[in-house]
């Protein structure tokens, strides 16, 4: 795999940043993955597609209550890997909401292609696109319609032993529209910039602190200040602070997490959120919180990954 020049490395940064900031106001509906990402990055980044080269599918259950029967529910799944001796990485991601102010269902295909640095480092770059559907309802003739949006995104990510960092927009195009021509739903386009640093603590611990900035237009910044845990690459607690969150409507919430390498194709996962990501009115239920279910299955694995 050939290596490339710091020049270059510059104009690749530059003309994805660009891409980032030209971009105008669009309308979609896939904020129910961005609370996601640390356990799946590539929902807010689609140049981490295959980025751990070998192939890993993983499954999400977010529900209200799991004792009540038609409880608000979202189901995720998402699946990737590498290629072409690591250099092109591929991903995909469905979605079924049924928590959110919307009801939404989507689909996203993700595609990386990655160029070696110096001491074993590497720096992605990818693309997003995809569909979402979004239920509409037109008061005039009562009758709703199922209506399709284009997604499309694009990030860079770094990765190496000691450091990673993404920045991207996993939004920039799509637009939905009501019965009578105007925009029913107007998405959120944020630009979110990750930044994490993994510490070997001793032989069996390594601890992930990491940040997530995220700036949406007429919002205050977001901040995610998050922290991971591993023991023995068989044990991971987590636990996050979310101020001004990128979801359709922010809101400041705690996330906490716990993870557990089942074999070593298999690993389990619960996450605890204290509110609804996506929907600050979610208060207008009995319980503000969120329960959250992860597996993850990842046959002929290389190497273990966090």
């Amino acid at each position: 795999m050939r290596n490339i020049s710091f020049r270059q490395i510059a104009f690749l940064l530059t003309g994805c940043l660009g891409l980032l900031l030209i971009s105008q106001r669009t309308y979609g509906q896939r904020e129910v993955l961005y609370s996601q990402y640390l356990l799946n990055p590539l929902s807010i980044n689609p140049a981490y597609a295959g980025s751990r080269e070998s192939f890993h599918l993983s499954a999400f259950l977010r529900r209200k209550w799991f004792s009540v029967r038609y409880a608000p529910i979202t189901q995720t799944v998402s699946a990737d890997g590498a290629v072409a001796n690591g250099r092109v990485g591929l991903g995909f991601q469905a979605m079924n909401d049924r928590m959110g102010l919307f009801a939404a269902t989507g689909a996203y295909g993700s595609a990386a292609y990655r160029f070696n640095l110096p001491a074993l480092a590497k720096l992605s770059i990818g693309v997003q696109g995809g569909v979402t559907v979004l239920p509409l309802y037109d008061f005039a003739s009562a009758t709703t319609l199922n209506r399709a949006t284009g997604s499309f995104g694009v990030g860079i990510y770094y990765q190496s032993d000691r450091f990673f960092a993404g920045v991207s927009a996993p939004e920039l195009a799509g637009r939905t529209l009501s019965f009578s021509g105007q925009a029913a739903y107007q998405a959120i386009r944020p630009i979110m910039f990750q930044v994490g640093v993994p510490f070997e603590i001793d032989d069996n611990t390594v601890l992930i602190p990491s940040i997530l900035i995220s700036k949406i237009d007429t919002r205050p910044l977001g901040v995610d200040l998050n922290l991971r845990v591993w023991f023995n690459e068989e044990i991971g607690l987590g636990a996050s602070y979310r101020q001004n969150s990128p979801g359709l409507i922010s809101t400041n919430y705690l996330q906490a997490f716990a993870e557990y390498q089942l074999t070593k194709a298999i690993r389990l996962g619960y996450v605890f959120n204290s509110k609804t990501p996506e929907s600050p009115g979610s208060m207008l239920f009995d319980q503000n919180s969120v329960h959250e279910l992860m597996l993850r299955f990842s046959p002929n694995v290389l190497k273990f990954t966090y």
